[in-house]
């Protein structure tokens, strides 16, 4: 014989109640909004190293501009290039020279020791505030002037 259960606790419950949902809505927002915090921050990152990478780039492309110059070039040269600016500054170095004595220094025919200075420096739209920067330096071997 099979017994039937009788009352209100034979009743199997079919579902969630509404608390159970709303509590579980709560939760997944809160995981959701933080994970699009990260995200804004992480696509900031990015972009702020996409700019820093163009920057490096054009750096890197007028020191080249210079270092293959045969003559010694302009002492300060300037350009544009959308949100970016640049300066090249070509300076002698005022430095002993090893090998060489101070007596016979401006008498030799030997290239002379140069430093240059690339800045490049951008913002955040083009014609605003130039607030980041970077700067490159090297040294190159250039007849005297």
């Amino acid at each position: 014989m099979m017994r039937q259960q009788s009352g209100c606790c034979a009743t199997s419950r079919g579902g969630f109640s509404l608390l159970e949902v709303l509590v579980a809505l709560v939760i997944f927002a809160i995981g959701v909004s933080g994970m699009l915090v990260t995200l804004a921050h992480h696509m900031r990152d990015i972009s702020f190293t996409e700019d820093h990478a163009r920057a490096v780039r054009i750096a890197t492309r007028e020191m080249n501009r210079l270092r293959r110059a045969r003559y010694l070039p302009e002492a300060e040269t300037a350009g544009e290039e959308g949100r970016y600016t640049w300066e090249a500054v070509v300076e002698e170095v005022e430095e002993e020279l090893p090998g060489i004595p101070d007596s016979e220094r401006g008498k030799t025919r030997a290239l002379k020791p140069y430093e240059m200075s690339i800045v490049v420096r951008w913002g955040d739209i083009v014609g605003g505030e130039q607030n980041r920067k970077i700067e490159l330096r090297g040294l190159e071997l250039f007849p005297g002037r």
